[in-house]
């Protein structure tokens, strides 16, 4: 079975799944009368109150669609004859994903109700008027219900107090659908899908492609979330990285060669590169580094989402001059289980010293013994995948290995995945996790002197903690972050204009040739 093959075997397995786990949540809503509280209940209400807009928007009168519940509706309710709709639903422009407070504003109210059966049943209803697959209508609601993980038999991973996670989600989310509508994304994107473009990650450089290496998908966390997305068919969504967790460790030996204005004629960097060391000791730190994106959401629009993504870093000893910590630049090449190379040569894994000077790097001898945060708790999801491999969707899937250690994952940026990532403290050996957010790393960098802006005092947040969170949201009060995922947009707007423009250019001038080329032979057709 090839690669491609397996992949969609994988989607396809991770759909069968999620249909069960469905099927179980539908079964308990009638069996055991499943109630919904809290954000929970909104949730629902803002889910049935979509699906019932875009059916009215197909034609669905209200009296109709209220009655086709009724009828479907399994679970007795007291004396209930009929389906009020107006008592499942939420008001014009209510949105907890983007409005916090809604939370509190609904504590004491009765409605909506929160029987779960009635909205199950009316989005099954609305999406089949709509012609659409009601279990991707269904699912994009219950993913994000807390009872969720409890059908896969996870661990539970709700804290005591939900409201600081349930914040933090509301607030990237919010951030993430005001940007996209400010940067009008969706032209971005459409104008991106209309040509055939490659996104090189390492470089965040958008180029025109002889083949269509991305892959043709709509959202990368709908209907599933991918996990399987080779980071040479990525589509780029603006991202920004949160935190960066290291996983695997090991003591190795480097090759390296200075390779700056290389010439490919000349040989790979490795061979034609002088000076050249060879055997330099030193260590290798394996992170997955976890970034906020905008992706497209389920039907229109776009929403927050976590990307993870390989980050490899180095730590060259002797005394070479070229002693220190470096990121590995196209580390994404270089295999986890044996150290080797993938792609083409002249390509090949770099690092970029204090000085600007960029050398080719090889490992001239990979630890024969890895040490790994997760030994003996990953499942290889294939039999050609590692046990060393990382696992993408911790809350839906934990424990379960990647495709592959290059591939990137998504999951929904919901208070479930922010909670594990950002208030953990990932410590592995001497390796700490690694937030650029921290006010130490930012302090170190171009942004020290406006870290303090609009910053409330550390106690009054919703991570009084010191951890991972704590920093994102204050980096969130005092902009630094927006800033960044503005930028992040800007770039790929800016790319994709240029590109567009070409490419408008290049077909007329091709299409003006032939249309002189067939003229000029009518005439020469003409003069015989």
């Amino acid at each position: 079975m090839s690669h491609d093959e397996s992949r969609e075997e994988r989607r396809a397995q991770k759909r069968r799944e999620e249909v069960a786990k469905l099927r179980r949540l539908e079964s308990e809503a009638v069996r055991l009368g499943t109630k919904v509280h809290k954000k929970d209940r909104l949730w629902a209400a803002f889910n049935l109150t979509r699906a019932w807009g875009e059916a009215k928007a197909a034609g669905l009168r209200k009296e109709d669609f209220q009655d086709e519940i009724q009828s479907r509706l399994q679970r007795p309710h007291g004396s209930r004859q009929e389906f009020r709709l107006s008592n499942w639903i939420l008001k014009r422009g209510e949105d907890p994903t983007t409005q916090p407070g809604l939370v509190k504003e609904y504590e004491t109210k009765t409605t909506p109700q929160k029987a779960l059966e009635p909205y199950l049943v009316g989005i099954s209803v609305a999406a089949e008027h709509c012609g659409a697959d009601a279990d991707d209508w269904k699912l994009a609601m219950a993913r994000d219900l807390s009872i969720w993980p409890r059908l896969s038999g996870a661990a539970d991973v709700v804290s005591p107090d939900e409201r600081p996670s349930e914040t933090l989600a509301v607030l990237l989310n919010a951030l993430c659908v005001r940007l996209a509508k400010d940067n009008r994304l969706e032209q971005t994107f459409a104008a991106i899908r209309a040509m055939n473009c490659h996104w090189d990650m390492d470089e965040e450089r958008l180029s025109h492609s002889r083949h269509a290496p991305m892959q043709r998908i709509e959202s990368p966390i709908f209907p599933i979330n991918e996990d399987c997305l080779h980071f040479g068919e990525m589509f780029p969504f603006p991202s920004i990285p949160l935190i960066r967790v290291p996983y695997v460790t090991g003591d190795a030996v480097f090759n390296l060669a200075l390779a700056n204005g290389h010439d490919p004629r000349a040989g790979t960097r490795m061979e034609a590169g002088e000076p050249r060391y060879e055997g330099i000791p030193g260590e290798v730190v394996w992170f997955r580094e976890i970034r906020l994106c905008i992706v497209p959401g389920d039907r229109g629009g776009f929403v927050s989402a976590l990307e993870t993504r390989p980050h490899m870093e180095v730590r060259i000893q002797g005394e070479t001059g070229v002693a220190g910590r470096y990121p590995v630049f196209r580390s994404a090449l270089i295999d986890i289980a044996d150290g080797s190379h993938y792609g083409p040569p002249d390509l090949g894994p770099s690092i970029q010293t204090r000085d600007g000077q960029t050398w080719a790097i090889e490992m001239a001898l990979w630890p024969g013994k890895l040490r790994h945060a997760l030994a003996g708790k990953i499942r290889p999801a294939f039999p050609f995948s590692s046990e060393l491999y990382f696992d993408p969707d911790p809350i839906q899937t934990p424990g379960v290995a990647g495709f592959e250690p290059w591939y990137l994952s998504y999951t929904p940026a919901t208070p479930p995945y922010l909670r594990h990532w950002l208030t953990q403290e990932w410590r592995r050996e001497n390796e700490e996790a690694v937030c650029p957010w921290s006010r130490d790393n930012c302090e170190r960098g171009a942004h020290g002197d406006r870290w303090d802006r609009n910053v409330p005092p550390i106690h009054e947040l919703n991570f009084p903690g010191f951890s991972h969170a704590t920093w994102i949201e204050c980096c969130l009060h005092n902009g630094l972050i927006e800033e960044a995922l503005q930028a992040s947009i800007d770039r790929l707007k800016d790319q994709t204009t240029r590109l567009q423009a070409d490419w408008h250019d290049a077909r007329e001038r091709h299409s003006n040739a032939l249309l002189r080329r067939w003229s000029t032979e009518t005439e020469q057709e003409g003069h015989q």
